[in-house]
């Protein structure tokens, strides 16, 4: 027992830190959010790029080598850094770059940490609505707003899929999926379907406004966190085959029992 409540205590201690450093990058990313100068780049992949990702992701990486000096990073911007191991950091400096150039709220900054396998610990912030949510081993997933703190609701049994009120990263990405005819079905049987890209959707599926996300074309760097948060409130979050991964590229959030339902959905063959 007392084992367990000194890890519990460590991991709270280290998210508080974690936290702490994450918001020290608001100010970074709100000076260039709807800034008239603006750069956005592109990648090889042709995927968009700015300056406030490329410092906030810097920052981050000497933090938690401060933190956690014998553990490896994965980030988007800077790649795979560190000694090798199960135990491991994401960073997805701004989660939504598309959005954050355009000057919509959707963005947000994650970092995550992977111990043997399991998504142990997440943080999730949304500087342009001033809301972080974060988790970790033995600390309940809770939601931060403007200094109040309340616990993330766990979700809602949903019997039919009819009844299912599911958010997802936008069609360009499912229609050129394996699973575009099954994302039709989907998006016909359910209840509501809305594209709230990025982390957004995922935050409003914590608080209880939506039953499920799913996403398809997402990297490790963005769903860590998400899987932790998933995890602590009651939620899963598998691929299209049915299995937890946080690797992507195809994921779902949701109840266990709505998740599965989801599965049979997009894989079904007519």
């Amino acid at each position: 027992m007392a084992y367990n409540t000194r890890m519990s205590r460590n991991q709270r201690t280290l998210l508080a830190r974690v936290e702490r450093e994450v918001l020290r990058c608001r100010p970074i990313a709100l000076r260039h959010f709807r800034s008239s100068s603006l750069r956005i780049e592109r990648k090889p992949d042709r995927s968009p790029v700015t300056a406030a990702d490329r410092a906030i992701e810097e920052r981050l990486r000497r933090a938690l080598g401060r933190l956690c000096p014998r553990e490896s990073i994965i980030g988007e911007e800077f790649g795979l850094s560190g000694p090798s191991g199960t135990t491991y950091w994401t960073i997805d400096p701004i989660d939504g770059t598309r959005a954050f150039s355009r000057g919509l709220p959707s963005w947000g900054i994650l970092v995550g940490r992977v111990e043997r396998g399991q998504a142990t610990l997440g943080i999730c912030d949304f500087p342009a609505i001033g809301v972080t949510i974060g988790v970790a081993r033995g600390v309940k997933a809770y939601e931060r707003t403007h200094g109040r703190i309340r616990a993330l609701p766990p979700p809602r049994p949903v019997r039919s899929l009819d009844e299912a009120v599911i958010f997802h990263g936008g069609t360009r990405w499912w229609k050129a999926s394996p699973f575009a005819d099954g994302f039709a079905r989907l998006a016909r049987g359910c209840y509501l379907e809305r594209a709230y890209g990025d982390c957004y959707g995922y935050l409003w599926a914590l608080r209880g406004h939506a039953d499920a996300v799913i996403d398809y074309g997402v990297k490790v760097w963005d769903m860590v966190p998400l899987a932790a948060l998933a995890r602590s409130t009651g939620r899963v979050l598998v691929n299209c085959s049915g299995h937890a991964s946080f690797t992507g590229p195809d994921t779902i959030m949701a109840h266990p029992a709505l998740a599965h339902l989801i599965v049979q959905t997009l894989r079904r063959t007519h």
